[in-house]
């Protein structure tokens, strides 16, 4: 990782700093499915919240779970 302090400023020092999304909480993702389940239907509908875990493993996780391969 670069240390800020020691590079050079084209116009100087910043005056301001902060962190971007730094920890896995930072990222919120709200999926828009596009309708609006009604409970009716042959499918189920999950909703998973994740933290720390990959969609892979959460997906893997689930189908072996349920016995699905």
């Amino acid at each position: 990782m670069t240390e800020f302090d020691n590079l050079t400023w084209l116009h100087g020092k910043p005056q301001g700093s902060g962190l971007l999304k730094a920890n896995p909480e930072d990222f919120v993702v709200v999926e828009d499915l596009g309708f609006t389940p009604d409970g009716e239907g042959e499918h189920i509908l999950l909703r998973i919240l994740k933290n720390g875990c990959n969609t892979r493993f959460v997906a893997d996780a689930l189908a072996k779970f349920l016995k699905i391969h």
